[in-house]
């Protein structure tokens, strides 16, 4: 999504994503049957996704221009990631005017990106895990309704939040707040999206309204809870939500994300931990991004800080995956809006076993 543009520097921080409601008094953890699990849905989802077989569909394959890109000065770099070790950063870019507005963002099992744009795509980005490079390989599929017809129109097809699970692509929208399920693996660009939450524009739970460009951004899996991360900002909170046994978003199910008052745009989780981005803009200094861990015990820690004079654009997507040596490497993609002006970077980095 575009980042919302504000008149002074004193909206830096109440960006528009919200400043209303109030977090809840207290947080209840849903009992583990309550939620909703990917293992209790799967051959539905699979045979509802792909009605007519494994037959795969059209899919855009083209060549990525991979363009090295550096953070800038190392020293200040270095202050700015207290817990992160920069592994190294592309600009990527190409002739398809479809390529472009990529938010969520996952590793695939043997290494490669799958993100998702808000054009309401997905694409699949070539990715070398022990070159630690782009391969300039991608393709790009149409994302398709419960009907079997290319969704259009940013009512419908903005497509915000991804989750990746054994073949089954989770993805969540804004302005039609929701989550469908495509069986990605099983038919590729003929899956059709089934609904898994329809997340409507004032929660119960949530004690606020959700604006139609302030919604699910981010989405991921915890201790086989599916959550969903929202971009609206309330009590400087990120608000997160589990998704119960009958698709609804439970707000109140696990405490929120503090990212300092910046939304949140991206999320993802790996052994216990959930690995949260968050981005503000501001038309005089540009964006400003920050990389979160949150762990079992719930207390986040903030892995980095990246803004001017750092080399940043408008970061919206972050992935998690272990490296050879057991490391746990993070990703962050940037949405360039398809605009000339903005750029498709790639960024990867190391976390830190302890803060610097």
């Amino acid at each position: 999504m575009k980042p919302s543009a504000c008149i002074g520097l004193a909206l830096l921080i109440c960006l528009l994503p919200a400043c209303r409601g109030s977090a809840p008094e207290e947080f209840s953890p849903l009992p583990a049957e309550s939620a909703w699990h990917v293992a209790d849905h799967r051959d539905d989802l699979i045979m509802q996704s792909c009605p007519d077989g494994t037959g795969d569909g059209f899919a855009m394959s083209f060549l990525l221009d991979v363009k090295p890109v550096t953070l800038g000065d190392e020293a200040t770099a270095s202050e700015a990631l207290g817990g992160l070790d920069y592994l190294g950063g592309w600009a990527l870019s190409t002739a398809p005017g479809s390529f472009g507005g990529l938010s969520g963002l996952k590793v695939l099992p043997a290494g490669d990106l799958l993100a998702v744009s808000d054009g309401g795509a997905l694409v699949e980005i070539g990715f070398d895990p022990s070159e630690l490079a782009p391969t300039g390989q991608a393709t790009l599929a149409f994302l398709r309704d419960a009907y079997g017809e290319i969704m259009t129109g940013k009512a419908e097809a903005d497509s915000e939040g991804l989750e990746y699970d054994d073949g089954l692509a989770f993805i969540s929208f804004e302005r039609h707040h929701r989550v469908l399920a495509y069986a990605y693996g099983t038919c590729g660009s003929n899956a059709r999206g089934i609904p898994v939450s329809d997340i409507t524009s004032s929660p119960a739970s949530l004690g606020a309204s959700i604006r139609g460009n302030s919604g699910a951004e981010g989405l991921a899996q915890l201790d086989r809870q599916l959550l969903v991360g929202l971009e609206t900002v309330i009590d400087r909170l990120g608000p997160v939500a589990v998704i119960d046994e009958n698709g609804v978003p439970q707000f109140a199910a696990r405490e929120w994300i503090d990212g300092e008052g910046l939304p949140l745009v991206g999320l993802d989780a790996k052994d216990g931990t959930l690995y949260s981005l968050h981005r503000a803009y501001n038309p005089l200094t540009g964006n400003s991004i920050l990389i979160a861990a949150t762990g079992p015990q719930k207390k986040t820690r903030i892995l980095g800080r990246i803004a001017r004079p750092i080399t940043v654009d408008n970061f919206e997507g972050i992935a998690v995956s272990e490296g050879p040596d057991g490391d746990i490497r993070l990703f962050v993609i940037a949405d360039d809006n398809f605009s000339e002006k903005q750029r498709t970077l790639l960024f990867a980095f190391r976390v830190r076993s302890t803060g610097g």
